[in-house]
């Protein structure tokens, strides 16, 4: 199985969009699509889905879309400045809005417990918030989200990465997400690899970027 570099990964996203002409959004609601190809639908009836405002989250709300359409109970929280979302994120969002599906800012204790209540009565819990960009140790807020997560949790899904690994290296930023399950999008990272108690099962699924652009940017970082 051919394993990648976060850097790399990164270099074929920006390709594929820029070069090829694919828009971001396309790749984002084609990674929410594989996903819910990876949910049992029949046993998965109620889901807490955690976002990030990265296009992590991103993904995380294209996902809960699809959720609801499949007429799944899903509980919306989203932790991080909503004034920094990235555009993919915020187009996302708005569409949430437009259906009226209401969502909790995680800000502070009366959240965290609200999130809490979640985790336990749910079916799943779907991480979606941190991708492979993140670089520095889990704090604040966010270390409390997922120590809720990691504990409360009967099922855990993680989107792309769990949160708080490393994709180079594999190794824990402070702290991670330990999930049941991690749906990666186009080629495996290498932490991903060096950490399988974290990720427990891993899929690999494709989100429509071309096989050219894997060879293009894998002979131009050699």
């Amino acid at each position: 199985m051919l394993a990648i570099s976060c850097e790399e990964m990164k270099a074929m996203d920006f390709y594929a969009i820029e070069k090829i002409g694919i828009p971001s959004i396309v790749l984002m609601e084609n990674a929410a699509l594989r996903v819910i190809d990876n949910i049992d639908l029949d046993r998965m009836n109620s889901i807490t889905l955690i976002c990030g405002v990265g296009n992590n989250g991103g993904d995380g709300l294209a996902i809960a879309r699809h959720l609801i359409i499949n007429r799944k109970n899903v509980d919306l929280f989203i932790v991080g400045n909503l004034d920094k979302g990235t555009k993919d994120f915020n187009i996302n969002l708005n569409i949430l809005k437009n259906m009226e599906l209401k969502f909790i800012h995680i800000t502070g204790e009366k959240e965290l417990e609200i999130l809490k209540k979640s985790l336990v009565k749910n079916d799943l819990t779907i991480d979606s918030i941190f991708g492979i960009g993140l670089t520095r140790d889990v704090e604040d807020i966010y270390k409390d989200v997922i120590s809720l997560i990691n504990h409360y949790s009967n099922n855990i899904l993680s989107v792309d990465i769990p949160s708080g690994l490393d994709g180079d290296t594999g190794e824990i930023l402070g702290i991670s997400v330990k999930s049941n399950k991690t749906i990666t999008f186009h080629l495996i990272k290498k932490g991903l690899l060096e950490s399988k108690e974290y990720t427990g099962e891993i899929i690999v699924e494709p989100i429509g970027i071309p096989e050219k652009v894997t060879k293009v940017i894998l002979e131009r970082m050699e």
